[in-house]
């Protein structure tokens, strides 16, 4: 059965597993790689010391990721919120896409270094600051799908919509939605791919008390044990975030199919 056919407690599974038996494949290639090339603990530590320290630190890098992971997931809401709300107001003015569209990709493709210090003197070293840099950086390729599905349906359908009364909004509530919920997900799942990175840089700048701000201090330290323990946390954080969006897109599909 492929992943498309299956529901989204099946999916989790099978990412979950498949992430597992990655995880074994990591750490036997880096133990080996530190015999083979005689690495010194000081610089790359085995993964024996790294599931210490974060057996050890379990506490800390915790309470690191709760903030991390709660600021990803305001910053998301915040980004479907409003990259919803701007596609359909493209959809209701033409006018109104061809004015803000190129001040949108202006926006979207400056490099994050340059729009990370504007955010800090806005919002502040606390959680909006990572929060606001989620939502700014994710928010753009929500928008793109959620304009193109509100804009797939046949000429067909919409003209059949209009043959039996419906106006705008029944049109809008009974078609397109619909028919861009897959072209969401889609934009969901890329934005959801560099969320928790887009929140972890925001803590690297602003020293904020996240799972960025923990690898950076573990570093300045010299407590490398912390940093690649704290660093397999935040890999396997974005994995989590990215299977979950998979098995809810799953789940939002089944419901609607």
């Amino acid at each position: 059965m492929t992943i498309a056919g299956q529901n989204p407690i099946q999916i989790t599974l099978v990412r979950l597993v498949n992430y597992a038996a990655f995880l074994v494949i990591l750490f036997l290639m880096w133990a080996a790689a530190i015999r083979l090339f005689s690495i010194p603990p000081y610089l790359l530590p085995g993964p024996e010391a790294a599931l210490e320290a974060l057996y050890a630190n379990a506490g800390t890098i915790w309470a690191a990721a709760r903030f991390t992971i709660g600021c990803t997931l305001a910053g998301m809401a915040i980004s479907v919120t409003v990259a919803i709300a701007l596609a359909l107001a493209f959809l209701l003015s033409d006018g109104l896409s061809r004015a803000l569209m190129p001040l949108i990709i202006v926006i979207r493709t400056v490099p994050m270094i340059a729009i990370a210090p504007l955010i800090i003197v806005i919002f502040g070293r606390g959680p909006w600051n990572s929060i606001g840099m989620v939502a700014l950086l994710t928010f753009f390729q929500i928008m793109l799908g959620a304009k193109k599905g509100f804009t797939s349906p046949t000429r067909n359908t919409l003209e059949m919509m209009h043959t039996c009364g419906a106006g705008f909004w029944q049109t809008l509530i009974k078609v397109r939605v619909p028919f861009a919920i897959p072209y969401i997900f889609t934009g969901l799942r890329i934005a959801s791919g560099s969320a928790l990175l887009c929140a972890m840089f925001a803590e690297w700048l602003s020293g904020a008390p996240g799972l960025g701000a923990l690898i950076l201090n573990a570093y300045s330290a010299g407590n490398f044990t912390l940093m690649w323990a704290t660093t397999l946390c935040s890999t396997t954080a974005a994995y989590l975030f990215f299977t979950f969006t998979i098995a809810l897109e799953r789940f939002v599909l089944n419901r609607i199919g």
